[in-house]
């Protein structure tokens, strides 16, 4: 451990002397490169000379004045890369005391923690040095804004000083993002180094906690265990002595977060709420739906109590198998109408086995006779599990167990009974609890999951009968997304329950804790698997955003917009664009990326993008000047080519036109631009519908015209303001051809319109006993 303080030391020697060179260098730039003002801000001899050659273009000795005191030189001396190399060192370090255990010398310990101390006190000390410098900037920043603003510089009056200037803010900008990225990097290794303190403190304890276990007897093998008589006294003891080496619930109350607890008990009382409102509309419209009380708050218990190890990972193994055996027993009150006989005697039966495992595994010591009981327990366990899922085959009934659960199960009794019999008592007692629990668990978790499946279709049974939000989703693919989520929910429980019941929780966490803390790089671009996780779904948070957000503002069914579409719809490209980048500029943050460095990606990009995308670049710029120039809207009955349909959507790339066939034909944004496009209704909504109608010259020209106006107007997509009107086109021996013309309420009520008057018609004339025949196209004059 000296050399580890030499390494130290040394580390804080080479910190400083980096900070005197940056300050030398800065000093020797300062003679360099020109002189100091008296109000001490450096005179740049270059600038003087630009400016002077610009000087009858500004023509103002105050801004020459007021841009020789932009002082840019400290930048030299903010030193981002050596900051952001220190502090990666720093945070190896800081990955490498994860390796102190409890089996580390006394003194190793102490100075570790010391270690810890000081780099946390260097750490701060940087935080201090960036704060100072980003304030030397934003004060920069606003010297050179309100230059800008007094002298109103842009690049048409005065072009060198707005270049000088701009040039000026993009350095400023770039330096700031990079003390930011290395400022949250330096808040996370504090954290990480205050956890590193908090589990030494501790060490002493768990010290102590093995030494009365190698006091203690545990350690022979079970043909040479003790056979002393037991009695109540024994029992007690091993009952203290056992729930004495799990984590103290004293310590469990302390170390959890109240901001935790809260918003636990938050979202119970916002699950309780929202499943009474769900099933008192229902009832309302249902009188055989019930209202249950005792069903409300048995299933806010259970929510609370399955998501408790969320609160604190350190949880107890008492309150565990506690917070399991309620959750079960309130599921069986809950099922009890539809849990068959079978069933019912399973549940039953593992409820009883639960507490009796429990209970001998708190008694458990290196008695003979409490071992063997033990090793009952595990053989009967596995009996249970092997008959039940014997019985129990189908997949959506209570109580089923998957293979992976029943291996899972298998292994981890096999070890609890092999860790018996070699002697390690103490360990096979854990294995033997999240045997048990982890039984329990399963059948809770797939209860719970199918409790909140079971509140979602009353959801969106609710928004069936009054037409709620919910409605404009498809129900199975919401469910089918949630199903997703609740797997992994329940997984991460799984996972958290059971390293807490084998208690090694810690080792779990320091080992995760390492693997996405653990500043990675590629090139001069540095990132965590944590950052990287959480941009990932940043990213697929905005695309589901962008991909919805016409469904959830406008509304629709079943996950299809409505027929109606609002003509605010046009827009919605600009907001599915900004939702991205957002999204995206999100991402990038949560890398920690600095801005200076994505202008390096994005350039480097920028070829690949300007040779290989051509067509996806234009149609994106097409889209654009769709949705400005409107040349249609949502809604428009459009032709282009051979296509004629309605438009439903206009997208970033392409927009999607829904055809008379009910075909959706996805265009290009640069086709529709660059094509010729027939809009019927650009103007207005309205459209000319002109057919020709055959009749009997037997019948009465003026009667039959009173009968074609009485079948359009009984049309509802006639319009009755517009003029409609009906000649005689032609005359034959048998036939008058009548040329009918009208307007209808939309171009694509067309067909429907002609059908509603051919019917009428058709059965007019055949009550009439005269001819009529079908509709021809009306012929060129």
């Amino acid at each position: 451990m000296k050399l580890s303080s030499v390494k130290h030391f040394i580390a804080v020697i080479s910190f400083l002397t980096l900070h005197f060179y940056a300050f030398g260098q800065d000093s020797v730039q300062v003679r360099r490169g020109g002189t100091a003002n008296t109000d001490g801000s450096v005179s740049h001899t270059g600038l003087n000379r630009r400016l002077s050659a610009d000087s009858t273009r500004m023509g103002n000795d105050s801004l020459r004045n007021d841009l020789r005191k932009v002082n840019l030189t400290f930048l030299s001396n903010i030193r981002t890369a050596s900051m952001a190399e220190f502090v990666a060192q720093l945070n190896e370090r800081s990955n490498s005391y994860a390796a102190t255990s409890s089996n580390s010398a006394k003194d190793s310990v102490a100075t570790i923690k010391n270690a810890i101390s000081e780099e946390i006190k260097q750490l701060r000390s940087i935080k201090g040095s960036i704060a100072n410098y980003s304030g030397s900037l934003s004060s920069t920043q606003d010297q050179i804004r309100g230059i800008i603003s007094r002298y109103a510089i842009s690049a048409s009056n005065h072009t060198r000083a707005y270049q000088y200037l701009n040039n000026a803010q993009l350095r400023l900008a770039a330096k700031m993002d990079s003390l930011e990225s290395i400022n949250r990097t330096i808040d996370e290794l504090i954290i990480k180094d205050q956890r590193h303190l908090n589990r030494l403190d501790l060490i002493p304890e768990t010290k102590a906690a093995a030494k009365k276990a190698d006091v203690a007897p545990g350690k022979n093998s079970i043909w040479k265990a003790n056979t002393t008589s037991i009695s109540k006294d024994v029992l007690l003891d091993n009952i203290r002595s056992n729930y004495s080496n799990n984590k103290s619930i004293d310590k469990y109350v302390n170390r959890t977060d109240w901001a935790s607890r809260i918003l636990l008990i938050v979202l119970g009382l916002a699950y309780s709420y929202w499943i009474v409102r769900v099933a008192y509309i229902l009832k309302q419209n249902d009188p055989e739906h019930k209202l249950a009380i005792d069903a409300i708050v048995g299933k806010t218990i259970i929510l609370l109590l399955t998501l408790l190890p969320f609160v604190n990972f350190f949880t107890p193994s008492f309150i565990l198998q506690a917070s399991q055996l309620v959750i079960m027993l309130i599921f069986m009150y809950l099922l009890r109408h539809k849990m068959t006989g079978q069933q019912r005697k399973i549940a039953l039966i593992l409820i009883i086995f639960y507490l009796l495992d429990v209970f001998v595994n708190m008694i458990v010591s290196d008695d003979l006779f409490l071992r063997i009981i033990c090793i009952g327990f595990n053989l009967i366990a596995l009996g249970l599990v092997s008959y039940t899922k014997r019985r129990i085959k189908n997949p959506e009934s209570p109580g089923y167990i998957s293979n992976f659960i029943y291996v899972v199960f298998a292994v981890l009794n096999i070890t609890a009974i092999t860790l018996n019999v070699i002697g390690h008592v103490e360990h096979s007692r854990s294995f033997s609890i999240a045997c048990a629990v982890g039984l329990v668990q399963s059948f809770t978790l797939q209860y719970f999951a199918d409790m909140i499946r079971a509140d979602v279709r009353n959801q969106f049974k609710k928004d069936r009968l009054v037409s709620g939000f919910w409605m404009r989703f498809n129900e199975q693919r919401t469910l089918a997304i949630i199903t997703e989520i609740l797997r992994i929910v329940c997984v991460l429980l799984a996972i958290i329950v059971l390293a807490n019941n084998l208690q090694f929780i810690d080792s779990l966490l320091e080992l995760s804790e390492t693997f996405f803390g653990k500043v990675r790089s590629i090139g001069s671009i540095s990132f965590t698997l944590g950052n990287l996780v959480v941009a990932v779904l940043l990213l697929l948070v905005a695309n589901w955003f962008q991909k919805n957000i016409s469904l959830i503002v406008l509304g629709g069914e079943d996950g299809q917009l409505n027929q109606a579409y609002n003509q605010k719809m046009t827009l919605f490209p600009l907001f599915r664009l900004a939702i991205i980048l957002i999204g995206f500029f999100m991402a990038i943050s949560a890398l920690g990326m600095s801005l200076d460095k994505l202008t390096v990606v994005i350039g480097a990009l920028s070829v690949g993008i300007g040779l290989g995308m051509q067509n996806i670049i234009n149609n994106f710029v097409s889209g654009i000047i769709l949705v400005f120039d409107k040349p249609f809207r949502v809604g428009d009955q459009i032709e282009l080519a051979d296509k004629k349909g309605r438009v439903k959507e206009i997208g970033i790339r392409a927009s999607v036109l829904k055809t008379a066939d009910g075909a959706d034909v996805i265009i290009p944004n640069g086709d529709l631009l660059s094509g010729r496009v027939v809009n019927w209704t650009l103007s207005q909504e309205y459209s000319k519908a002109s057919f020709v109608l055959h009749i009997d010259r037997k019948a009465d020209l003026d009667q039959a015209k009173q009968w074609i106006n009485d079948a359009m107007t009984a049309s509802p997509y006639f319009v009755k303001e517009r003029d409609s009107g009906i000649s005689v086109q032609d005359i034959s021996e048998e036939m008058i051809y009548l040329s009918v013309s009208c307007w209808v309420n939309f171009a694509a009520n067309v067909s429907s319109f002609k059908n509603d008057v051919l019917i009428i018609l058709y059965k007019q004339f055949e009550e009439k006993g005269l001819k009529f025949y079908s509709i021809l196209s009306p012929k060129n004059n």
